[in-house]
């Protein structure tokens, strides 16, 4: 027995009857329904939230074309059995300036060749080492020579096509 209703059986007059409340009255349960005001609110929200996503999956989209035709571009060199290895480095060197010129300042990449190229190129990504391949760049681009019988083109596509999906 708890303290209060000790207190009520010691304070209650004798003469009162004891009270009776009777059956608890609930209220009339309130109907679910979404034409109330903040459903409209919510509902408007979230359709400019989805619009704003859309647009900047569109821009991002759009921003990364230039990866995409890089991509395709130094694919198709690399599936092309006929073209020489001279003409592989050559062309496959170009493409990657012109990606790095897409998303670097222009200042700092247009005036770089040689080593400082390869440098940048290695900096720029990890897991790839295109110094590895220095000489043959080099000879590929600015003599158009190419006599290097252990160059691993497979290898070079590889590292170019990581330097081009992952660059920034």
């Amino acid at each position: 027995m708890s303290f209060y209703s000790i207190y009520i059986a010691f304070n209650q007059d004798p003469e009162v009857p004891p009270l009776e409340l009777g059956n608890i009255m609930e209220p009339a349960p309130i109907p679910f329904s979404f034409d109330t005001t903040g459903w409209k609110v919510l509902f408007v929200v979230l359709v400019v939230l989805c619009v704003y996503l859309l647009y900047r999956l569109y821009l991002n989209f759009k921003h990364n074309q230039y990866r995409r035709d890089a991509v395709a571009e130094i694919v198709a060199l690399n599936q092309d059995a006929k073209l020489p290895e001279l003409e592989f480095i050559t062309k496959s060197v170009f493409i990657l300036k012109r990606t790095a010129l897409q998303s670097y300042p222009r200042e700092s990449v247009a005036s770089l060749q040689g080593n400082d190229w390869i440098a940048f190129l290695d900096k720029t990504k990890r897991d790839v080492n295109f110094s590895k391949y220095k000489q043959d760049i080099a000879n590929a681009v600015y003599c158009e020579t190419f006599n290097n019988t252990n160059f691993n083109k497979e290898e070079f596509f590889k590292m170019s096509l990581k330097w081009i999906k992952n660059h920034a």
